[in-house]
């Protein structure tokens, strides 16, 4: 079974969740202000850390469903 899972865009300099406008959509190369530190965080760059943690849980995840299906395999 897959579970469903959220992970949020953060600052790369206060780790903040970044709350952007919700009417503009975002594209590389731009530039998202974090509304605490006033920093400006690349697009880009939150792509691929959010890509990176999404791999971590999902590869997790699969781990779990396979231990849970061998475990209940009678040999």
């Amino acid at each position: 079974m897959i579970k469903d899972f959220k992970i949020e865009l953060k600052c790369l300099f206060c780790d903040s969740v970044l709350q952007g406008d919700t009417e503009k959509e975002y594209l590389s190369g731009d530039l998202i202000k974090c509304q605490n530190c006033n920093e400006e965080n690349d697009y880009d760059s939150l792509i691929t850390i959010v890509k990176e943690k999404a791999e971590v849980i999902a590869k997790k995840q699969a781990e779990e469903e396979i231990k849970k299906m061998f475990k209940n395999l009678k040999l």
